[in-house]
């Protein structure tokens, strides 16, 4: 493309930069919304538009007719897992309208032959019901990239680039023949956690309650007002996207990830169990109460970045999602928590243990 119409597009795409930041920040909040919805896990979500300099340089390269491929919004999803690709799928199905010519659904990777580890790639428009809504109106002519990947995918992504240089033939089919290898097994690798996961997911997501009595001491409170272990663990084994929500909090609040085994699991469970009924949030709808009160505003998680920030030097955290309400509970239900016996009742062990204090 001859340098005239390269810097007649950059200027149109400088003056309207605004807009397409503001609309990639909202189609970014409004894909986690509906990934959260849907119960979905994920590792992070981002949003953004072209920067001017990134579209100058692709246009270069371009020839006119090829205009209809460049797109100045991109949304990308990491997920651990690839089923949970195929339920966003659905999700992005209902939600939007499809460029399918230029979109690459999952099935459409399904080639045998097909070289790599690609991710699954959606070009969207907002649907006519959402974009006839006045807050969403002036984005009806946008589209964007939907880019849905698992971590192994997003290395794949990251590295192959790097390493995929042009070389001598014969080199050249070496690497490539290696390059195909490195990609099955990099898919081999995703649905061998799949598959995982599902054999342990019963065990490794919630972890039942034991039958010992860990409650500590729950002298001066009203025992029949307590919830059961059991009833607690229904809370969350009912509504499982609770423990994916909280999880996803701590990760965004910058706490570093970490796979709790059974064990460490279910001495969380009982650690919460323990000081909601000491903070006196002891019946289940006062516990369903605090949560719903920790999402209004993302008021949870804006007190776990607050709790990260203030002891960011701590790189021991061992945190999973019945260690991010405890903490939660311990700093908004304080003036409950303050006059009682915290080392008697087993309070500051369990925060030690989180904060990775032996």
């Amino acid at each position: 493309m001859d340098k005239r119409r390269i810097d007649e597009i950059g200027i149109r795409y400088v003056e309207s930069l605004k807009l397409y930041e503001e609309y990639a920040t909202r189609i970014r909040n409004l894909i986690q919304d509906l990934v959260e919805i849907e119960g979905v896990e994920f590792y992070a979500i981002d949003g953004w538009a072209e920067p001017p300099a990134e579209l100058l340089r692709i246009l270069s390269g371009l020839d006119e007719k090829d205009l209809s491929g460049v797109d100045l919004v991109t949304v990308r999803v990491l997920l651990r897992f690839p089923e949970d690709v195929l339920k966003i799928e659905n999700v992005v199905k209902a939600e939007f309208e499809i460029d399918e010519s230029r979109s690459v659904p999952s099935s459409g990777l399904e080639d045998p032959y097909r070289f790599g580890y690609p991710a699954v790639v959606y070009i969207l428009s907002l649907s006519k019901s959402r974009s006839n809504l006045r807050e969403w109106e002036k984005y009806k002519s946008l589209s964007f990239r939907l880019e849905l990947r698992t971590m192994l995918q997003e290395a794949w992504a990251t590295i192959f680039p790097k390493v995929n240089q042009t070389v001598g033939s014969l080199s050249e089919k070496k690497l490539t023949r290696e390059l195909v290898l490195l990609a099955a097994l990099l898919e081999k690798a995703d649905q061998g956690f799949l598959t995982l996961r599902n054999e342990i997911k019963d065990e490794a997501l919630l972890i039942p309650p034991s039958n010992k009595n860990q409650i500590g001491n729950s002298e001066n409170i009203n025992a029949e007002k307590l919830f059961t272990d059991e009833e607690l663990y229904n809370l969350f084994k009912e509504d499982s996207s609770l423990l994916g929500k909280w999880n996803a909090a701590a990760i965004e609040a910058g706490f570093p990830e970490f796979t709790p085994d059974a064990d460490y699991l279910r001495e969380s469970f009982a650690n919460l169990c323990n000081i909601l009924r000491i903070a006196g949030l002891d019946t289940v709808s006062e516990v369903k109460n605090f949560m719903a009160d920790m999402e209004t505003d993302n008021k949870g998680l804006r007190q776990l970045k607050t709790i990260h920030d203030t002891f960011n030097e701590n790189s021991k955290w061992r945190m999973d999602p019945f260690s991010a309400l405890f903490l939660l509970v311990l700093n908004f239900k304080w003036e409950n928590l303050k006059d009682k016996d915290l080392v008697k009742l087993e309070i500051k062990k369990a925060s030690d243990r989180i904060s990775g204090i032996d």
